[in-house]
């Protein structure tokens, strides 16, 4: 055998023992390594500049409001729609993504931009939802300065449930602490309504006597005393409600009505920021 027909023993893999190499012969790297290889540094090439262009925009752009993906949510009424029946599960996330709103803006900002919006979005889902309508306009009245759109939320509810004495009476409180100047007539309005319901706060009769006697509507809230004479269970408030009828006569007889009519003083909201 001569030396030029010997060339080692040959690896089952074309390794250095001899043989022959996929891809490109003497190289020792297949071609599919390389692509390998050439695929992992774009991509480490590409990360780090994903990762620079993250560090920019985290240190350049505004920070992400909490949230505020509600704000793009259409309509509740159209997206009762989109439930497919099952709206009042719905309902049920949109109350806790309510609640952190509002929770979320208390704490940091004290803006509530889109809190109507939030809330519009939770009733249209669950119209029956009385305490969404009480504690969203509550909220929007108080806390976002609001009370246009406190007072749409909360007669939408009533609209949405007539018979509903609760709402009714938190509707007439709204108008009795309205921000700026209370709105005694209207109060008094859904006081009377929420009166007549079969759940109405037992309070409800005498709110409505009480601000009609300040409103000067002498003569519907001496009807409106005489029922709470005439009903109460309470001893102390039927005493209280004749006492204010007499108070009535007398003012009407002498002519000087203003003497039971209390200038009631203009509400105020003042909210201490969290510690």
């Amino acid at each position: 055998m001569s030396d030029a027909a010997w060339t080692g023993p040959t690896m089952p893999d074309g390794g250095p023992g001899g043989g022959t190499t996929a891809g490109l012969p003497g190289t020792g790297v297949s071609g599919v390594v390389r692509r390998m290889i050439a695929a992992w540094a774009v991509a480490l090439v590409l990360g780090a500049a994903a990762w620079a262009m993250a560090g920019f925009g985290f240190a350049r752009l505004p920070a992400p409001r909490p949230l505020e993906e509600l704000s793009y949510y259409p309509s509740g009424r159209l997206l009762a729609h989109a439930t497919l029946g099952h709206a009042e599960s719905f309902a049920d996330l949109a109350w806790l993504r309510a609640v952190q709103y509002y929770g979320e803006h208390r704490r940091s900002d004290m803006r509530f931009a889109r809190m109507y919006h939030v809330f519009e979005i939770l009733t249209s889902l669950s119209p029956r939802f009385v305490s969404a309508y009480v504690f969203g306009g509550f909220a929007l009245a108080q806390e976002g300065q609001d009370f246009a759109h406190a007072a749409q939320l909360m007669t939408d509810g009533l609209d949405a449930n007539p018979g509903s004495g609760r709402l009714a009476f938190e509707l007439g409180f709204l108008y009795y602490v309205k921000p700026g100047g209370r709105d005694l007539r209207r109060a008094a309005e859904y006081f009377e309504q929420a009166a007549r319901q079969q759940d109405a706060p037992p309070s409800a009769r005498r709110f409505a006597a009480y601000v009609r006697q300040h409103a000067g509507d002498l003569s519907v809230a001496y009807e409106l005393w005489r029922e709470v004479a005439q009903t109460s269970e309470n001893r102390y408030l039927r005493e209280m409600a004749e006492r204010e009828m007499e108070k009535i006569r007398a003012a009407i007889a002498s002519g000087h009505t203003e003497d039971v009519q209390k200038p009631l003083t203009t509400p105020a909201v003042v909210i201490h920021p969290e510690p």
